[in-house]
């Protein structure tokens, strides 16, 4: 049985990588969830601190879910979806600090600086 799945045409080793894949991206992604909570439930670290590791393991989640669910990574099949998303990402980066940036000129120029509020 060379064909597990004969009508998308995916063969045996495809198929286990795929699911290899899914397998050990919803384990990390259960992970890092689980990472989150106990940092936030502990109480063990500053606010600050708790903020920025549970910022750091979003971003990891976010790869992983990229790399095991949407198949992106940097082969060459890959390579026109991933410029895609890296595209998207420049995007909303470049809104949301323009946003900010009007934002915060707007007030400096109401007098609404972040020691009269």
């Amino acid at each position: 049985m060379d064909y597990i799945n004969s009508d998308v045409g995916m063969d045996s080793a495809e198929y286990k990588h795929d699911m290899a894949r899914y397998v050990w991206g919803f384990a990390l992604s259960v992970v890092l969830t689980l990472a989150g909570v106990v940092i936030v439930a502990g109480g063990v670290f500053s606010t600050g601190l708790a903020w920025s590791i549970v910022g750091i393991l979003g971003i990891a989640q976010l790869v992983i879910q990229f790399w095991a669910f949407m198949h992106l990574d940097f082969s060459k099949e890959a390579r026109p979806d991933l410029y895609l998303v890296l595209f998207t990402f420049l995007l909303i980066i470049l809104m949301a600090a323009g946003t900010v940036w009007v934002l915060a000129d707007l007030a400096s120029r109401m007098g609404m600086g972040a020691g009269s509020m």
